[in-house]
């Protein structure tokens, strides 16, 4: 008989998963916890990777950085993200994070 909280083969590899087992000592319940610490870890990589995103304007602004200031438009009339985003009334291209005064 093993020590273990779950069933395992002759490796002492887990051949169950039981999940809301989580009582147990270190040494009792290792399959379990690392099972958990794994899938939080991802968890938590995960959400920090995808909440970046709409953080992004808030970086740039907050650090001054603006692809006008990059990139003048006046140099690099061709570039895409000038193409991109235009006002609607005037035609004239500006920058996506909101500063104009480059232009």
């Amino acid at each position: 008989m093993s020590d273990f909280k779950c069933a395992v083969n002759e490796q002492n590899k887990s051949i169950e998963l039981p999940l809301f087992r989580l009582g147990g000592s270190v040494q009792q319940n290792p399959h379990m916890r690392a099972f958990w610490a794994s899938t939080v870890s991802f968890f938590l990589a995960f959400l920090a990777w995808f909440a970046l995103a709409p953080l992004a304007l808030d970086v740039a602004v907050s650090l001054d950085i603006c692809e006008n200031q990059v990139f003048p438009p006046a140099q690099f009339k061709t570039r895409l993200a000038y193409l991109k985003f235009k006002n609607i009334k005037t035609n004239i291209a500006y920058c996506q994070y909101g500063k104009n005064d480059a232009n």
